[in-house]
This record gives structure tokens, C-alpha cells and sequence, in this order.
């Protein structure tokens, strides 16, 4: 794995982006990112290889160890990096439930601390949309008026690289987090389009009659 393009960045000192596109100004946010989620992917593509099952276990032993991992701490990009934790537990560990609710609370204790970029509420949506839903669906609630429009009435915009490359991605994981209501399981494998009347993202909530 040295040799692919993510680890001779890591190695020559670059700082990738988020899958928001956020660029980590800080190493402990930009190196648990590449860590956590390079063991997130290969438990998710081989969670039965005893190399893979070594990697998870030693590094939630290390994320015991953290303020970001297992405090409350919502300093600098320790809060962002809680939420690159939550993912991986989603990931890994679904079944340690108190240990996921402390990164949630995490997040609700400091997210209004101050002004944040508007990628870190949604790179918590994204955690939401991953964990099992019995324990996120009391959150989900809270932000259910802000995240509908998106997938009935709103738009956005595909006139950049950026804006080709994130907005789908947000899209799809909003349809992800809704579809686990039953009553819109309907939209789970429903796709975001570009219109040709505004050249935009859309997306079609509409019950198959």
C-alpha cells in the first residue's frame, strides 16, 4: 500500500482533503483521517482477514488513549477529528454503542461553540447515515426540517469540478440517511439527477404509482 497515491502524500508531509474537500490544517486531524480511514475501508472490504481484525484492535486500543478519541474535547480539529472516530466506530464497532453516543454528544456539546465551516455538520450527517439507526434516529429528528428540502423542493448547482464532485455525494447521503424511515425505504436505490431544464442536481421523492 506505500505505493498508492494517498500514502506518498502522507508520507511527503501533503494534507489530502476530506471527502467534503476540507484540507486538515492540523497533523492530528490529517493523520488519524489517513489511518482511520484506510482500516475503515479494508475491515469494510476484508473484516474477516486476522491482519485487518489486528489493525482495528490496536487502533481503538490507541483511540482509548485520546482526548479526541474518548474525552470531551472540542479544541481546534480535535473536533473535527471526533468525527473521522465516530465514522470508524460506525465502521468497526457498531455494537459499542456507549462509546459512539460519546462522540455524538461530543458534537452536540461543541458544535456551537463557534462558527463552523458548513462541512463539519455535514460530515456529522454522514456518521449519522452510517450507524445503526435505533441509536442516531433521536438526532436524525433534530435536523429532519433542515435536511428534507434538499431531496423535495432544493437544487444545487453543478458548474464546477468541486461542485460535480461533492454535491452528489451530499445528495446521496442524505437520501441514505432518510431512506432508513420506512415510510421512504422507497427512495433507497433512487439516484440524484441533472436536469436539462437548469443543468442541476435534483433529486425525485415521488412515490412510483
Amino acid at each position: 500500500m506505500s505505493g498508492t497515491p494517498m500514502m506518498k502524500s502522507f508520507q511527503d508531509g501533503k494534507k489530502l482533503k476530506t471527502i467534503y474537500n476540507q484540507t486538515p490544517k492540523t497533523h492530528i486531524f490529517s493523520a488519524n483521517m489517513y489511518e482511520l480511514e484506510i482500516i475503515r475501508i479494508l475491515y469494510y472490504l476484508a473484516p474477516n482477514s486476522p491482519t485487518v481484525k489486528e489493525m482495528v484492535y490496536k487502533t481503538l486500543s490507541r483511540l482509548k488513549t485520546t482526548c479526541f478519541g474518548y474525552c470531551d474535547d472540542g479544541v481546534g480539529e480535535c473536533f473535527d477529528t471526533s468525527l473521522v472516530v465516530l465514522r470508524f466506530l460506525a465502521t468497526v464497532v457498531p455494537e459499542e454503542i456507549d462509546w459512539i453516543k460519546s462522540r455524538i454528544e461530543n458534537y452536540n456539546c461543541h458544535a456551537g461553540d463557534k462558527k463552523r465551516p458548513w462541512f463539519t455538520k455535514w460530515y456529522f450527517w454522514l456518521c449519522l447515515s452510517e450507524l445503526p439507526f435505533a441509536i442516531v434516529e433521536a438526532e436524525v429528528k433534530k435536523y429532519i426540517n433542515e435536511i428534507m428540502p434538499w431531496l423535495t423542493t432544493r437544487s444545487a448547482v453543478m458548474n464546477s469540478e468541486h461542485d460535480k464532485t461533492i454535491h452528489p455525494v451530499i445528495i446521496c447521503m442524505l437520501r441514505n440517511l432518510i431512506s432508513r424511515y420506512p415510510e421512504y425505504a422507497y427512495i433507497k436505490e433512487r439516484q440524484p439527477y441533472i436536469s436539462e431544464k437548469d443543468g442541476r442536481l435534483h433529486f425525485n421523492m415521488d412515490q412510483a404509482k
